[in-house]
């Protein structure tokens, strides 16, 4: 029987046992799917303990996706570059991590319309997943694409040396957003429900705009719900979190779980 499993600190909210348990089953694999907490304090003895287990093959969420690196016998290229990991497989050579946000991001974006060189892209935030999206789609599309960021320095610190993407301040954002016909929201504000919070004013956004946020609990953030006032195309974090689940899955078993099954998973869950 083949164990996965998700690491993180907090870890007892995430869906993500509910969604791989779902395509597990609908691939009829002999494996199983847990969470696993792990004391921040005490990652050292903790991580070690853990990859000496009988685990398989886990995925690591905040706030161990750059902790884990140095405990890793390998690292795939692409995760390399974002400096994070959210996949880990144990094979004859060790432990390799991987890191499926970016693509997992871009698959779902997809899912509304094709990407064309006269896009305009604007990423909200500089974290750790903004890093996956903004190589994964700097991979992928030519259009110019454009970081806004609280702390502009860490912006520009995520900017690929051979493109000529820019970084702008919040204010510039704001003011230059008519401007994008892709906006990616990418930090935590949306997660407390209790906030009707915005990262930045959505006051100039035109119509028809693709608007996606990360977040896909709750599955509208207020970015959202603002967006679709100013009859914007939305899209949550869900897409997201399906897509770099069934790529890690693919990556642990050479199978291709059923994307619909581990979505409906998901919002069942709700």
């Amino acid at each position: 029987m083949k164990h996965f499993a998700v690491i993180g600190n907090p870890i007892a909210h995430s869906l993500s046992p509910v969604m791989h348990t779902a395509a597990i089953e609908a691939l009829q694999l002999d494996a199983d799917y847990t969470r696993v907490k792990l004391e921040i304090d005490q990652f050292d003895l903790e991580i070690r303990r853990f990859l000496a287990s009988e685990i398989d093959g886990f995925n690591v969420t905040v706030p161990f996706k750059e902790k884990i690196i140095p405990y890793l016998d390998q690292i795939d290229p692409f995760a390399a570059k974002c400096g994070a990991v959210n996949t880990v497989k144990r094979s004859d050579t060790g432990w390799t991590g991987y890191n499926t946000d970016g693509y997992g991001f871009l698959e779902g974006l997809e899912e509304k319309r094709p990407l064309s060189i006269d896009d305009r892209i604007l990423i909200i935030g500089a974290g750790g997943a903004s890093k996956g999206i903004y190589l994964a789609l700097s991979e992928k599309c030519e259009a110019p694409i454009t970081v806004t960021n609280r702390t502009l320095e860490k912006a520009e610190q995520m900017l690929a040396a051979e493109r000529s993407d820019r970084a702008i301040s919040l204010e510039e954002a704001e003011a230059r957003l008519a401007e994008f016909t892709i906006i990616i929201q990418t930090t935590s504000v949306g997660l407390d429900q209790t906030h009707f919070d915005l990262p930045l004013s959505l006051e100039s956004l035109k119509k028809d705009t693709l608007v996606a946020d990360i977040i896909y609990n709750p599955l509208k953030t207020p970015f959202l719900q603002a967006a679709e006032q100013k009859q914007a195309i939305i899209q949550n974090g869900l897409a997201m979190f399906v897509n770099q689940g069934a790529l890690a899955l693919s990556i642990w078993t050479g199978e291709n779980p059923n994307r619909a099954i581990m979505k409906q998973a998901v919002l069942n869950s709700f």
